[in-house]
C-alpha cells in the first residue's frame, strides 16, 4: 500500500488513468516462445551497467517463465540524440528507449507512442515508491510519469578550490549576495572567480536554470515548458538574466569565457589548476577531476548547493540538473489514443503493426522492475554514479567516493522539487534558439530586456493537453 505522501505524489491533481495494459501481465505470462525486448541506449561510460542489468534478467525467473529476452542496441554516444528522434517516429522502433529527461519524448509521448506509466507506478511500488520523488519527476510530460531510472543522478553543483578559499580567508557561501562578495573578493586577488566553458552554451544556460528557480520557485519553468510562452518575460527570468550579466560585467567569468569549451576539458584544467576558484557544473565534474587531476580532486576540492537567493520565493533545497537517466517503454498495448484513458481507438494498429502479447508486454514491466533492486543500485556504485532507489541510502558506502556519494544523494532525497536542465527539459526543436539567446546574452550581444523579449516572441509547438 503507498503512503499518502507518496500517492499524492504521482498523482499530482489529475484523475488516475485507466491501466495501458502493461500492469497486471506480469511474468505469469504466456512463455511458449522466446520475446525479446530491444533496448535503444548510449554507447559511453556507463553502457556496461545496462548490459549486467541485461544480463541478471535473462537469468531471473521472470524472464524464464515469461520467455523474454533483453538485447541492447548501442549507439555512439554522440549520435544518440538523432537515433533517438528517428527511432521514436519509427513504425519498427525499439521497445525500450533511454534518454535523460523529458524533452527528448515529449513529442512522442503526447502522440501516444509512449507508455503512461502513471497507473503502473501506483499498482507497483518498484516502480514509482521505490526511488526517490524528485528523481521521478524528469521523465514527466504534462504532469505525467514516462519514465523509470536506471542510471545515476546528476544534480548541479558549486565545486571549489578548498585551498585558494583557505587562504583567502573564506568559506562557501550560502546566500546569493554572500557569493557575489565571495567572487569579488576572489576578483581582486587576480583569480577569476567562476570556471565557464562558454563556446557550450549549455554550461551557461546552467546559471540562468538556478537562477529562475531561486528567484521565481519551480513553476516558473514549468510553465514556460508547458507552453505557456509569456512566463520568459516574467520577473523571474529578466532578474536572473540581469543576474548573470552583472556577474559576466564585473569579469567573475573572465575575459575569454566565450572561447572556452568544456566538451574538450579546458573549463576543467582551469578550475583545477586554479585559475578560477569555482565551476558550476553537475555532478560528471567530480570524476572528470579525478580522472585528470586525481591530487587536486583528493586534496583541495570541494563542493557545496547552488545558494539561496534572499528575496527568491524557490525553496534553497531545490535542485537543478538531471535527476536521473531513463528507460521509457513503446506502445506495447496495440493500441494509442484515447484507448491509454478508456475511449474509443484512435491510432490504429501498434507502430510495429501487430498486438503483442502479454508475455512481451509483462516481461517490460519485468524489466523495469529490476532497476530497483540492491543488485542494480550496487552496480551503479561500483560505476561511480549515485542510484536514486529509495533504500540506497544503506548501500552508499560501496560507492569509489562515498562522501561526494552521500552528498549528493542526501540533496536529492531531501530536495521538494528537482527542476530539469532547461536543454533537456524544452521542447527538441527549440533548443537552438535557447542557446543562441543565451549565448547572446552572456557575450554582451543582447541585454536582459531583449533576451526575455526575444524569448517571449518566439514560438515553439505548445503542449497536447491530456
Amino acid at each position: 500500500m503507498l503512503s499518502p505522501n507518496r500517492r499524492r505524489f504521482l498523482r499530482t491533481g489529475a484523475a488516475a488513468l485507466v491501466s495501458t495494459g502493461l500492469a497486471g501481465c506480469g511474468a505469469d505470462g504466456p512463455s511458449a516462445d522466446s520475446d525479446t525486448l530491444t533496448v535503444l541506449v548510449p554507447e559511453d561510460g556507463a553502457t556496461a551497467v545496462l548490459e549486467a542489468a541485461a544480463e541478471r534478467f535473462g537469468r531471473s525467473a521472470a524472464a524464464k517463465s515469461s520467455g523474454t529476452s533483453v538485447k541492447l542496441r548501442r549507439i555512439p554516444a554522440d549520435a544518440y540524440e538523432a537515433e533517438l528522434r528517428a527511432s521514436l517516429g519509427s513504425a519498427e522502433g525499439p521497445d525500450l528507449l533511454f534518454h535523460w529527461g523529458s524533452g527528448s519524448i515529449r513529442t512522442a509521448a503526447e502522440e501516444y507512442q509512449l507508455t503512461d506509466l502513471y497507473d503502473i507506478m501506483l499498482d507497483n511500488p518498484e516502480l514509482g515508491p521505490s526511488f526517490l520523488p524528485s528523481a521521478l519527476t524528469g521523465s514527466y510530460v504534462n504532469e505525467r510519469p514516462f519514465g523509470v531510472p536506471v542510471r545515476g543522478t546528476r544534480p548541479v553543483l558549486l565545486f571549489y578550490n578548498k585551498a585558494l578559499f583557505a587562504d583567502l580567508g573564506l568559506r562557501p557561501p550560502s546566500a546569493w549576495s554572500t557569493l557575489r562578495l565571495v567572487a569579488s573578493r576572489i576578483t581582486r586577488a587576480g583569480i577569476t572567480p567562476f570556471a565557464l566553458g562558454g563556446s557550450d552554451t549549455w554550461t551557461e544556460v546552467m546559471w540562468l536554470a538556478y537562477l529562475v528557480e531561486r528567484l521565481g520557485g519551480p513553476d516558473v519553468f514549468r510553465r514556460i515548458q508547458a507552453g505557456d510562452h509569456t512566463r520568459w518575460g516574467g520577473p523571474a527570468v529578466l532578474r536572473a538574466a540581469q543576474e548573470v550579466t552583472s556577474l559576466a560585467d564585473a569579469g567573475a567569468f573572465g575575459d575569454d569565457f566565450a572561447a572556452v569549451s568544456y566538451t574538450d576539458g579546458t573549463a576543467t584544467a582551469r578550475f583545477a589548476r586554479g585559475r578560477a576558484a569555482m565551476h558550476l557544473m553537475d555532478s560528471r565534474e567530480h570524476a572528470a577531476l579525478v580522472e585528470r587531476f586525481p591530487e587536486f580532486a583528493g586534496r583541495h576540492l570541494g563542493w557545496f548547493p547552488f545558494p539561496a537567493v534572499e528575496d527568491g520565493r524557490g525553496d534553497p533545497k531545490n535542485l537543478v540538473g538531471t535527476p536521473a537517466g531513463y528507460l521509457s517503454v513503446s506502445d506495447l498495448t496495440g493500441r494509442s489514443g484515447e484507448a491509454h484513458r478508456g475511449g474509443a481507438h484512435r491510432g490504429g494498429a501498434h507502430r510495429g503493426g501487430a498486438h503483442r502479447g502479454g508475455a512481451h508486454r509483462g516481461g517490460a514491466l519485468d524489466f523495469l522492475k529490476s532497476f530497483s533492486a540492491p543488485d542494480h543500485t550496487d552496480a551503479l556504485l561500483k560505476a561511480g554514479e549515485v542510484p536514486v532507489t529509495a533504500d540506497a541510502v544503506r548501500r552508499l558506502g560501496a560507492s569509489p567516493h562515498p562522501e561526494f556519494t552521500r552528498f549528493q544523494y542526501e540533496l536529492v532525497r531531501a530536495a521538494p522539487a528537482f527542476g530539469l536542465n532547461w536543454e533537456q527539459a524544452v521542447h527538441p526543436s527549440w533548443r537552438t534558439a535557447l542557446r543562441s539567446e543565451v549565448g547572446d546574452l552572456f557575450a554582451g550581444r543582447s541585454t536582459p530586456k531583449q533576451f526575455t523579449r526575444n524569448l517571449s516572441e518566439h514560438r515553439i509547438p505548445a503542449a497536447r493537453p491530456r
